[in-house]
C-alpha cells in the first residue's frame, strides 16, 4: 500500500501512526531493547542448537553503568525466562513493554516473519499484557514485530488501550559482527527526542550488540544526551 493511502486511512479513522520519538527540545533520548523469542528460536533453544536467548551480560553492563532502558518483550520470551524477566521488571532502572506473544508479522510480508490471522492478532497482545501484569508491570506501549502494521492493527491497540512505539533510529544490530558499525549507525542519526532500538535477547544473530553498547554508551553520554525511560522520554 502507498504511502499517502496508509496517510489518508490514518487521518480517516482517527488514528495516531506509531510513535517514533519523543521531545525535540530536550537531549534525552530512550534506549530500547527488543526480546524476541519465536517458535523457531524456541525450538532451537529446546534442541541444544542456541545456549540461550538471556543475555544477562548486556542486562548486567547496563544496571552497573546505571544506564536507563525499556526492554519489549515477547510473551515467549517471558515464558521461557521468568526469573530474568522477574529481575528486569524490578529493577527501577529498567521497564518492560509489549512486543507480541511469538513475534509474528501483523503485516505481510514482514522480514521473513511468519503471518499471524486477524482473529489470532488480540491474542498476541493480550497473553504477553496478562505476562506483564504478572510480573507487576501495568504496560501501556506495543511495539510491532518488524514495524510491520495495518490501520486495523493500529486500531485494534487503541481498543486495548495501548499505543504503538516504534523508533527513528536503528542500531540494525541483527547479523551485524562489527559492533563499531551499530555505534556508527546510531551516532550519525541520533538527536534530541530520539528512540533507539536494538536487540537484548543475545544469541548467534546477536554477537555485537553487547560490545556496541560498550562503546556507544559513552558516546552518547559524551555528547550531552540524558538516557532515560521511554515513558519519562513521552510526555
Amino acid at each position: 500500500m502507498r504511502w499517502w493511502l496508509i496517510l489518508l486511512l490514518f487521518l480517516g479513522l482517527g488514528l495516531a501512526a506509531p510513535l517514533t520519538h519523543g521531545p525535540r527540545e530536550r537531549p534525552q533520548i530512550a534506549l530500547t531493547f527488543d526480546l524476541d523469542m519465536t517458535p523457531g528460536m524456541l525450538r532451537m533453544l529446546r534442541q541444544g542448537k542456541v545456549a540461550s536467548y538471556d543475555h544477562s551480560e548486556l542486562y548486567r553492563f547496563l544496571e552497573q553503568s546505571g544506564v536507563k532502558a525499556t526492554f519489549f518483550l515477547t510473551g515467549l520470551w517471558i515464558e521461557t525466562y521468568p526469573e530474568e524477566a522477574r529481575r528486569l521488571a524490578q529493577n527501577p532502572l529498567f521497564e518492560l513493554a509489549n512486543h507480541s506473544y511469538s513475534h509474528p508479522g501483523f503485516a505481510q510480508p514482514c522480514y521473513g516473519l511468519p503471518a499471524v490471522s486477524v482473529r489470532e492478532k488480540p491474542g498476541e497482545i493480550l497473553k504477553t499484557q496478562a505476562l506483564l501484569a504478572g510480573l507487576g508491570v501495568n504496560n501501556h506501549y506495543f511495539r510491532f514485530p518488524g514495524g510491520c502494521y495495518s490501520p486495523d492493527d493500529l486500531a485494534l491497540l487503541s481498543r486495548l488501550g495501548l499505543v504503538a512505539v516504534h523508533w527513528d533510529v536503528a542500531g540494525e544490530d541483527g547479523g551485524e559482527r562489527r559492533p563499531e558499525a551499530i555505534v556508527r549507525r546510531v551516532l550519525s542519526r541520533v538527536q534530541n527526542g530520539s528512540i533507539i532500538v536494538l536487540h537484548g535477547q543475545g544469541g548467534p544473530r546477536l554477537p555485537a550488540t553487547l560490545l556496541a553498547l560498550e562503546s556507544l554508551v559513552p558516546a552518547l553520554k559524551a555528547r550531552g544526551f540524558a538516557l532515560v525511560k521511554l515513558s519519562e522520554l513521552i510526555p
